[in-house]
This record gives C-alpha cells, sequence and structure tokens, in this order.
C-alpha cells in the first residue's frame, strides 16, 4: 500500500513549503504532542482509524486523520489571537484544498477551535478530523500462512 507512503508525502510536503507552517509533526498519540518542543505555527498529523472494504466490488481503504495547527500569541492581544484562529482556519481550508487539486478523495469535518494560556503567550488551536479513500487492488491477494 504505497499510496499512504504518498498521502503522507504530499500533507508532509505541503506543510514544509507553506510560508505560515514553521514544522510539520507526525504524532501517534496525543499525549506524544505534550511531550514536545512546539515550533509555532505547528501542523500535526494524527492517524486514527482506517477500515477495509470490497462494497459494490470496489475496495479501498478509508483512513481517518486528525490534522492540528497550532499557533499562539501575545496574552491580551485580542486582535493578534483572532488573526491567529482567523489564519489556523486558513491553512486548514487550504489543506482541505491541496489535497482535493492532487486528486485525493477527502472529506473533511467541522473544525474545532480552542486556545489555552501560558505565562506569556495564547495558543491557538484548530482541529479536524478528515477522511480519505484510497484504492486497493481489485482482486483477492494471496495470503501468507
Amino acid at each position: 500500500m504505497n499510496n499512504l507512503t504518498q498521502l503522507y508525502q504530499e500533507i508532509k510536503g505541503f506543510a514544509e513549503s507553506h510560508l505560515m507552517i514553521n514544522e510539520f509533526i507526525l504524532i501517534s498519540s496525543e499525549d506524544e504532542l505534550a511531550q514536545r518542543e512546539i515550533d509555532y505555527r505547528s501542523m500535526v498529523m494524527l492517524p486514527l482509524e482506517a477500515n477495509l472494504s470490497r462494497e459494490l466490488n470496489n475496495p479501498v481503504y478509508t483512513l481517518e486523520f486528525g490534522i492540528i495547527l497550532i499557533d499562539r500569541t501575545i496574552v491580551g492581544d485580542e486582535l493578534a489571537y483572532i488573526n491567529s484562529t482567523e489564519e489556523n482556519i486558513f491553512v486548514m481550508g487550504q489543506l482541505q484544498d491541496f489535497l482535493t487539486q492532487q486528486g485525493k478523495d477527502v472529506e473533511f469535518g467541522d473544525v474545532e477551535l480552542t486556545s489555552s494560556v501560558s505565562e506569556d503567550y495564547n495558543i491557538t488551536i484548530a482541529m479536524t478530523d478528515f477522511t480519505v479513500n484510497i484504492a486497493r487492488k481489485p482482486y483477492n491477494r494471496g495470503i501468507d500462512i
């Protein structure tokens, strides 16, 4: 299944070449994110679920990922907070457009907006889940047993 590798490379390439994103991180759990030093604005990708289907003789993998955008602003600057949130939503929309332009069968869910406060910064966060359908071989494969 090389298509998953291709999807990962495309999303990583998008993040690394995007002028509004400073780093791309792939994590295996949300706990792992808490252990990391963040270079704001960061795009975080988290694999969530996979479904295998042969419904209607159309074999596909349906994969679900979480995407998180994390930025920071100075505490007390309300306009900077609003601008950061707006930019997070904008970048999320650009990712959706980019994947669609790459011919990916993707569906993005609602974008959840949240924030937290540290000593000197407001942390703005935009999170969404998206699903992508990736074609499988159209015939039953041999099984190594």
